[in-house]
């Protein structure tokens, strides 16, 4: 009895630390359990999940299999491909159609999985293909698959609205179809129908969802936003945006600094026409009409084709295609920046939100009016000459001999002279010349000449111009001149005979006075130039005999200028003052001495004997400058308020 007692309290205590020891060890573990569940909650990344559900696509196909939603486990080592396709056709109550390309082995572990996904996965590690026809199930391999046309089942048509069909369905048969997705055709099978731009698909239903869902997301209208400027010109900002905001977009033919050629030639544009070629001889931007026509050829004349209202001109495209080897971009302009010069506006088509308010930003933070100055220049050339002439003039006169020597050095009288043959009587009537002596008496005379002359010029030049900051003005008051004549004698081909002469003069265009500045007015009520004048003279010409045989006269073989040119860079004027530019001095001195031989030498009393002629050219140029910057009535108003 009392063993049985003992038995059973022993019994008892094994249970009871049994139990114990059960539970110490759940406690544990649920601890343990509790504890690991804690950290993963610590260390577990957390996912985003503010992606928009509209800006991603699965382009996986949908695979729609009989009963395809029930849970299968499957385990297989490198067991045949078939008979575990088989299976799967079974449990989806599917026949089943093998192509002679199919072959290979499988492995794989899968647990509860539907029987849809494990189809999927077995299809795209096996780099296999499908088609589901009348409750059949056929499958071939990537390769049979390209060139069969068993998934063509059906054609459709999908509508695109505003991009390029032909684009949207080269994007379609390279990066979503011929790409082996499960559930997808293997093929191209998009082609366009370009009357309507419209899809033409010849496919299976799922191919028709696919291209739906990826043509909304493309297909969408270009985004265009219009600024106006109104202290520059179209021309110039465009110009600005398209290189300081887009530095690798294709600068069209209306971008100024760079003549790339149009993104957009001859193409239409809205409000106008892209010319994209030939511009007009002055500004885009002054609003004139030129005549270009489309295709950018010119005109002088005015021809009704010519007339473009409203004319807006591709200032750049950017281009962001980028070919992702297997993956082929969308293709087109994803932005386009077009100026119109009538309008004074800047379009901008494509792109993004955050772009078009990037670009909005600068135009308002770069379209500022530009202070102006106005120029008044005098160019003042002094000109001073004179000439000194001190003769001696001899005449010795008797019957045997005559002689005299005046101030041009030579010898005569009005009677005959033995040496120079001198003047004849001739009798009246008659041809006979006769000559015959002086008969009077014995003369020498001496007659001295002192002239003084001098005389005084001005050139003047007072041009008043309005300059704009940073921009630069040119006063061009030159005139042309021939350089240079050719000569070349003709002759007939036939008779060889001369036939006459033809000439070519080369002309100048630098005769005169140009002027070119550029202004920088600071808010400080100073103006900094960089001045440059050139003025140049006519200082002679050279001849040459013409070989015209009727010629009477010399050709001009070349003209010699001479130039007083000038480059002042960064030169400050407070407004109002003058800036006065001289000591542009040139002065030319010529002496001539003519003599009688050995009379004219003799020390002393050498100077009777000899003519003395000097004269002196002297010319001075003088440039004054004086700036007035140009105050509009609202920046009076404006700083008359600051000061308040």
């Amino acid at each position: 009895m009392f063993n049985d007692n003992a038995n059973k309290r022993t019994k008892i205590s094994k249970v009871l630390l049994g139990a114990t020891v059960l539970a110490m060890a759940f406690t544990f573990g649920y601890a343990t359990v509790a504890d690991a569940q804690m950290k993963a909650s610590v260390t577990k990344p957390v996912l985003r999940t503010d992606y928009k559900s509209t800006d991603m696509i699965d382009l996986s196909g949908d695979v729609n299999l009989r009963n395809g939603s029930q849970k299968i486990s499957i385990s297989l080592r490198d067991s045949e491909l078939k008979p575990a396709l088989r299976m799967i056709a079974d449990k989806a109550g599917l026949n089943i159609i093998f192509h002679s390309s199919v072959e290979g082995q499988v492995t794989l572990d899968l647990v509860n999985v539907t029987l849809n996904d494990a189809f999927k996965m077995i299809m795209q590690a096996c780099d296999l293909s499908y088609v589901i026809q009348d409750g059949t199930l056929i499958v071939l391999s990537k390769e049979a698959s390209l060139d069969s046309d068993i998934s063509k089942q059906n054609m459709m048509t999908i509508p695109v609205k505003y991009a390029d069909a032909t684009k949207v369905a080269d994007f379609l048969n390279s990066n979503v179809f011929s790409t082996n997705r499960p559930g997808l055709s293997n093929n191209k099978i998009v082609v366009t129908n370009p009357v309507t731009n419209e899809l033409v698909l010849f496919g299976t239903l799922n191919d028709y969802k696919m291209a739906q869902k990826v043509v909304a997301k493309i297909d969408v209208a270009p985004k265009t936003v219009s600024y106006r400027v109104n202290h520059t010109t179209p021309k110039e900002m465009a110009t600005l945006v398209c290189q300081s905001l887009f530095p690798n977009a294709k600068m069209g033919s209306g971008a100024s600094g760079k003549g790339g050629n149009s993104a957009e030639s001859g193409s239409s544009v809205p409000g106008g026409v892209i010319t994209g070629g030939a511009t007009s001889s002055g500004d885009d931007s002054s609003g004139s009409s030129s005549s270009s026509s489309s295709s950018g050829s010119s005109s002088t004349s005015s021809k009704a084709e010519d007339i473009a209202l409203g004319k807006g001109v591709v200032a750049c495209s950017l281009n962001t295609d980028l070919d992702g080897g297997k993956l082929k971009p969308l293709g087109g302009s994803s932005l386009t920046v077009t100026y119109f010069p009538q309008k004074g506006t800047i379009n901008v088509t494509g792109g993004s939100d955050t772009q078009a308010e990037m670009i909005k930003k600068f135009i308002q933070d770069n379209d500022k009016k530009q202070p102006q100055a106005y120029m008044e220049i005098q160019i003042v050339q002094l000109n001073e000459d004179g000439s000194k002439t001190f003769n001696n003039t001899w005449n010795i006169m008797t019957p045997f001999f005559a002689a005299g020597f005046d101030s041009e050095g030579r010898f005569g009288t009005t009677n005959p002279m033995f040496f120079t043959g001198g003047p004849y009587y001739a009798e009246s009537g008659s041809d006979v010349k006769t000559f015959d002596r002086y008969h009077g008496k014995n003369t020498v005379a001496w007659g001295i000449q002192y002239m003084i002359s001098s005389g005084k010029g001005r050139l003047l030049a007072n041009p008043k111009i309005i300059v704009t900051n940073g921009t630069k003005s040119v006063i061009d008051l030159t005139s042309d001149y021939v350089k240079s004549v050719d000569e070349e004698m003709t002759s007939s081909s036939i008779s060889g005979m001369y036939t006459g002469v033809t000439r070519t003069y080369e002309l100048g265009d630098d005769l005169g006075i140009s002027v070119e500045l550029t202004p920088f007015i600071s808010p400080d009520g100073y103006v900094t130039l960089n001045l440059k004048p050139n003025f140049s003279t006519v200082a002679g010409r050279e001849t040459s005999v013409s070989i015209d045989p009727r010629a009477t006269e010399p050709i001009v073989a070349a003209t010699l200028l001479q130039r007083r040119n000038m480059e002042l860079s960064n030169i400050r004027i407070k407004d109002g003052e003058t800036l006065v530019l001289g000591g542009m001095i040139q002065e030319e001195e010529n002496k001539t001495v003519s003599k009688i031989p050995l009379l004219g030498d003799i020390p002393g009393i050498g100077g009777i004997f000899r003519n003395t002629k000097t004269e002196n050219t002297k010319s001075e140029l003088v440039i004054m400058v004086t700036p007035h910057i140009v105050k509009d009535t609202e920046d009076v108003a404006a700083a008359d308020t600051e000061n308040l």
